[in-house]
């Protein structure tokens, strides 16, 4: 299985390099049809961010949940993921904060602080004033 980080996956969804975004496209393409690739949650996070600099939330989103879907793709806590995912759907709070929530209270965590005016908001979420 191969591990791709997040720039290979920006420039194939981007496509802002087109020789590298074909490099990286015809990589993620080989090993998706052969053994593989694996995705860890920190490279999710920085993909919503990367996309989201450049794309509306909902064509983000969308990216993510592709992601989550394709097949030969295989996601660190994919369970995890998806509860981000439907959570970003629902309000303000972009997916890497809710990533960031659900990986914290899986491990543990009671509440999470923050100087994010939205994310405050979330229930066990404290904004720091």
């Amino acid at each position: 299985m191969l591990a791709a980080d997040t720039n290979a996956w920006a420039r194939a969804y981007l496509n802002d390099d087109v020789a590298q975004a074909s490099k990286a496209r015809s990589a993620l393409a080989q090993a998706r049809s052969r053994d593989g690739v694996f995705v860890p949650l920190i490279v999710l996070a920085e993909l919503s961010w990367v996309l989201r600099s450049r794309w509306e939330r909902e064509k983000v989103l969308n990216a993510i949940e592709g992601l989550l879907q394709t097949r030969g793709v295989a996601v660190e806590s994919p369970i995890l993921a998806k509860r981000a995912l439907e959570a970003a759907r629902k309000g303000p709070v972009g997916f890497a904060d809710h990533l960031i929530a659900e990986i914290s209270f899986e491990f543990g965590a009671s509440e999470i602080i923050t100087l994010d005016k939205d994310f405050g908001r979330k229930p066990r979420v404290r904004r720091l004033k």
